[in-house]
Order: structure tokens, then C-alpha cells, then sequence
């Protein structure tokens, strides 16, 4: 089952407390972070997110994408500092080989956990997951090294990379990086 994150705000107070410590005693490091005041601060829905000028190699074909969120990279650690989840990390889950990847949008990867989900029932069923979303945005990559296609996973998209790099590629703009997290409820 897909659940849709909400903010703890006691949890949320005290890592904005310890975030501005950390600020004043490293701003080299934390001087552009950002403290929390709404979960999309951290984790937005996927249904808010908008293309501007980036090409759409395909457009989503679903609209049900609750739990699905763009986050930024190593998101599932701070899950818990925000929230009343935690990631579940078990190496004996049935999908945990499989839950990671590459997509153009979140409708394929809804595509692979229903796939999942039928494979493995029970345990889906029982179990709770957030989907994480990372852009890889071409324009922001490097010329030389940067975001490379063998790195993050089977790609699960319809594009048909030709490059290692990215930044190489030509006719996409962006892709994501895709987790699909298993959490379990928490209370700190």
C-alpha cells in the first residue's frame, strides 16, 4: 500500500533547531540549506511538479500518484526527521533487488510496483511504500563526467539512451532516478 507522507511538526522543529546550529557553526556547508516549514519543502508531490521549457519524452497516462514524490538525492534519510515514517531497510524483502531504477515519469514506475505488487501480494499488501523521484535535469550536468545511465538501475523508460553520459544525449532533457522505499511507522 502507497501512503502519502505528513509532517510531524515536533520532529520538523527539532531539525530545523539543529539545522540552524549547524549553519552557524558551518556555514561553508550549511549555509544554503533550507529550514522545513512544509513537507514539499523537502518531498513534493509528483501531481504538483510542472516541465517549463523541458521536451516530455512521454507524458504520464495515469493521475494516481499518491505517495509519489520529487525529492532530492538520499531523501530516504531524512524521512524520519520530518515524519512518522522510517525506511525499512530488509535485504530479505522480496523487491528489495528490484525497487530502484530509472523512468521518464512516474507512470512507468507505477506500472513496475503494481507489477510488483502482484508478484509479491502478500507482502505488498502488508507492507507500506513511498515512491521517491529524483530529476536528473541535462542542462545541469557537467561537459565532462556527471549523471551516467549505468549507475542508478535498469531503465524502465522509452528512450533509447546511446551515450554514458547525460549531459551527451541528445532529444531528452531529463530523467529520474526512482526508489520505490518501504517504510514502517515511527514515533520519536
Amino acid at each position: 500500500m502507497r501512503v502519502q507522507l505528513e509532517l510531524n511538526h515536533s520532529k520538523t522543529e527539532a531539525h530545523n533547531k539543529r539545522l540552524t546550529e549547524l549553519k552557524e557553526q558551518h556555514p561553508e556547508v550549511f549555509g544554503d540549506v533550507k529550514t522545513v516549514g512544509a513537507l514539499r519543502d523537502r518531498f513534493v508531490p509528483y501531481a504538483e511538479i510542472t516541465y517549463g521549457d523541458l521536451t516530455v519524452i512521454q507524458p504520464d497516462y495515469r493521475n494516481d500518484f499518491e505517495g509519489v514524490y520529487v525529492c532530492d538525492l538520499n531523501s530516504n534519510h531524512i524521512i524520519d526527521s520530518l515524519t512518522d515514517y522510517k525506511e525499512k531497510k530488509n535485504l530479505d524483502s522480496p523487491i528489495y533487488w528490484l525497487n530502484y531504477g530509472v523512468c521518464d515519469n512516474a507512470s512507468q514506475v507505477l506500472d513496475l510496483y503494481d507489477s510488483l505488487c502482484a508478484q509479491n501480494k502478500e507482502y505488498m499488501e502488508n507492507g507500506k511504500f513511498v515512491i521517491l523521484l529524483v530529476p536528473m535535469i541535462r542542462s545541469k550536468q557537467p561537459e565532462s563526467g556527471g549523471w551516467r545511465w549505468h549507475k542508478w538501475g535498469q531503465y524502465i523508460g522509452k528512450f533509447e539512451p546511446k551515450c554514458e553520459y547525460l549531459y551527451d544525449e541528445k532529444g531528452i532533457d531529463y530523467v529520474y532516478c526512482f526508489e520505490i522505499l518501504e517504510v514502517v511507522e515511527c514515533w520519536k
